[in-house]
């Protein structure tokens, strides 16, 4: 076997890469007559692959004819998905329409002869008045609001870490190989015997 790649076991190498997509790596350094380990330097190329690609896309650009022709009898017979694909393909139906709708202002203002100006700059505060700003303190209807939200908030994270505190439990039980505790809500003195099993 060879170690040594040249030109020409390249190219047969990216003929075979480009034509057959799943084939065996091995089976290609058999056919090439050379070492996997030298295939394995070929392969990690960043260049061949693209080589490979290249190859692949002009046997692709030869196969698109017949695909069309295909499409073009399915369509004559009556399949509309394929008469779509074809249509598309010649370029003779467009999927996108561009529409543009103009308001009446803007009618009437190319009636006149005339264009909108485009709007003009936004003025932007001196950071000396923002600075300056006086700060407003909410109102107590948003503070009970917020402080319901607050309220809320705390609750759901007690009860998610509740939940994973459960969680690690029958994992760790799962694991063990004691048996989970019964569908029902158990009261609080089954689960204190339950994690005592453990």
């Amino acid at each position: 076997m060879e170690t040594k790649l040249n030109p020409i076991l390249i190219n047969r190498a990216v003929e075979i890469y480009a034509t057959q997509p799943n084939v065996h790596h091995k089976d290609v350094a058999n056919e090439l007559g050379i070492n996997p380990k030298t295939l394995k330097k070929l392969r990690s190329d960043a260049d061949f692959w693209k080589q490979v690609y290249d190859y692949f896309m002009v046997s692709y650009e030869g196969e698109i004819i017949d695909v069309v022709r295909a499409m073009l009898r399915e369509a004559k017979a009556g399949n509309t998905s394929a008469g779509r694909l074809v249509m598309e393909h010649s370029g003779k139906l467009k999927q996108h329409l561009n529409i543009r709708i103009t308001s009446p202002y803007e009618q009437w203002m190319s009636s006149q002869g005339k264009q909108l100006e485009p709007s003009k700059e936004i003025p932007r505060l001196k950071t000396s008045e923002v600075q300056n700003a006086e700060i407003i303190e909410p109102s107590e209807d948003v503070k009970a609001d917020i402080d319901v939200m607050d309220k809320k908030l705390v609750k759901k994270k007690k009860w998610l870490e509740r939940r994973r505190e459960l969680h690690s439990w029958y994992k760790r039980a799962e694991t063990v190989g004691i048996a989970p505790l019964p569908a029902k809500r158990p009261t609080k003195g089954q689960r204190l015997e339950w994690e005592e099993v453990k």
